[in-house]
């Protein structure tokens, strides 16, 4: 798998476009939103850097963080420990600042909407850690120096690229169907390089397989020791 450290800018895939000199005509605007759409498609971990971020709680609610892609953990940090939260299905939560609600809250949880993330109490302070795409200093996206990646979103934005040419009668069907298979080639060999654990990442997921006793409150330690291999004192 590739290292998430070694990165490169969209900048490259549209040099690599331009090549084409049918591509010539595609803008950074349509490279960039279709490099996202098929990194999203893809949805692999290592696509995301991870990020910490404390945000203060007001009136139930506090601001999602604009590039957030996935949350990894949520917990609340002000009341001189850290507190995890737990994600809820709870119908009313969107809407506890505007009732009168005798809730028996015994723990920390939240809910998400498109801008907000909901909890059930009134002010405080979270600490959120989720995963981000990175960016460069002109804001573009940073994508992971992978061979195989690069080509997959490369065939992507081809592909779209020549269905709209296509309805313009300026490509063929047959160049269409073409393009359409190169990208479902890369796109399979790009998720499964992308999902691929690193010798590290096996030894981690060995230990948690192996573990003489299971434990059953890693996530109320926000998985610190999930995979940290265990010893037996036999004196």
């Amino acid at each position: 798998m590739a290292n998430t450290a070694d990165t490169v800018s969209i900048k490259l895939i549209a040099d690599r476009l331009y090549r084409n000199p049918v591509m010539k005509e595609v803008t950074y605007e349509f490279i960039i939103d279709n490099a996202l759409e098929v990194m999203r498609i893809i949805d692999a971990p290592a696509l995301y850097g991870n990020k910490r971020e404390k945000i203060k709680v007001v009136n139930y609610r506090a601001s999602k963080p604009a590039n957030m892609m996935r949350v990894e953990s949520i917990a609340r940090t002000d009341r001189g420990a850290i507190e995890t939260m737990t994600s809820t299905d709870f119908v009313s939560q969107d809407f506890l600042e505007s009732g009168d609600y005798n809730v028996l809250r015994s723990s920390m949880t939240y809910s998400l909407n498109s801008k907000y993330i909901n909890t059930n109490f009134e002010g405080g302070e979270i600490e959120v850690i989720y995963k981000y795409i990175m960016t460069d200093e002109e804001c573009y996206p940073l994508i992971i120096d992978n061979p195989i990646l690069l080509r997959c979103i490369e065939s992507y934005v081809k592909w779209k690229w020549f269905d709209i040419l296509n309805d313009m009668d300026i490509v063929s069907g047959q160049k269409l169907n073409k393009a359409e298979q190169d990208y479902m080639f890369n796109v399979g060999q790009a998720h499964a390089d992308m999902i691929m654990p690193s010798i590290d990442e096996m030894e981690s997921l060995t230990n948690m397989i192996t573990q003489m006793i299971p434990s059953r409150t890693e996530f109320q330690k926000r998985f610190e020791f999930l995979g940290e291999q265990e010893y037996l004192r036999i004196q």
